[in-house]
């Protein structure tokens, strides 16, 4: 997967808007619309017509995601914002009407919301994927324990731990953790995956749960969980195998 940012100044525009060819093959565009700037939505309306105008020339008709940004009020009277986002929705929703499209209101203040909104277009093209993060939200509501699930990167993508958001990097002892488990996974397991367990002496646990080597599932309880807790882990795990399968497919494809 490639993930290209192109700028936005008038000089980076006209001289990647005259190589067409730097957008051939693109699967996903994510336009972004200032709502602090509305002076200029014409002309980012022209701009994001010639960008669809070059994929129609490719011969590609790629899934877009509209941002528009900035939704806070940091700043900025709230009466304006929502009359900007009014006046953004009348001149970009009818441009995209023919294309796989949606648009988000994000802000830079609601971290973990964007992450996940990154997070929910990256795998939106595998209706299946997302379907199981979604089940997986739902069960971590449920779990009495800490549960955080990631990329053996240790990238998040979904989890129950205040402090933490989805879509971005675990702090590097976590990371540490997991990466030196893999090696173990790998050199002396010799499996695709395993369970690590460790218990404290007041009591406290954490297992580290790695699935076809892609996906960690770190779980951290206070002590022992109720049986209902416990259940809905088990059906949590086995849920994120399948995933992990499914990642694997789709990479291969």
């Amino acid at each position: 997967m490639g993930i290209f940012d192109f700028g936005g100044q008038e000089q980076y525009r006209k001289e990647y808007m005259e190589k067409p060819d730097v957008f051939r093959g693109t699967d996903i565009l994510i336009p972004i619309v200032d709502l602090h700037d509305p002076k200029n939505f014409e002309q980012a309306k022209k701009y994001f017509m010639g960008l669809l105008d070059i994929h129609r020339k490719n011969n590609e008709k790629p899934k877009v995601f509209l941002l528009l940004h900035k939704y806070d009020t940091e700043n900025y009277q709230k009466e304006l914002l929502d009359t900007n986002v009014k006046k953004a929705k009348e001149i970009f929703l009818d441009l995209f009407e023919d294309y796989d499209f949606n648009y988000m209101l994000t802000s830079i203040y609601l971290q973990d919301e964007l992450a996940k909104v990154f997070r929910d277009i990256l795998i939106s093209s595998y209706a299946d994927l997302k379907a199981h993060v979604e089940k997986a939200e739902k069960y971590l509501e449920e779990i009495k324990a800490k549960i955080i699930v990631s990329d053996i990167s240790g990238n998040v993508i979904v989890h129950n731990v205040p402090g933490v958001s989805s879509g971005l990097t675990l702090r590097g002892d976590l990371r540490d953790f997991i990466n030196a488990c893999n090696i173990v996974r790998e050199n002396v397991f010799m499996s695709d995956s395993a369970i690590f367990k460790g218990r404290s002496e007041d009591g406290k646990e954490i297992e580290l749960h790695i699935l076809k080597y892609i996906i960690s599932v770190l779980v951290m309880k206070a002590g022992e969980i109720d049986v209902e807790s416990q259940d809905k882990l088990n059906v949590l795990l086995r849920d994120m195998a399948l995933f992990a399968d499914l990642v694997i497919s789709a990479h291969s494809e």
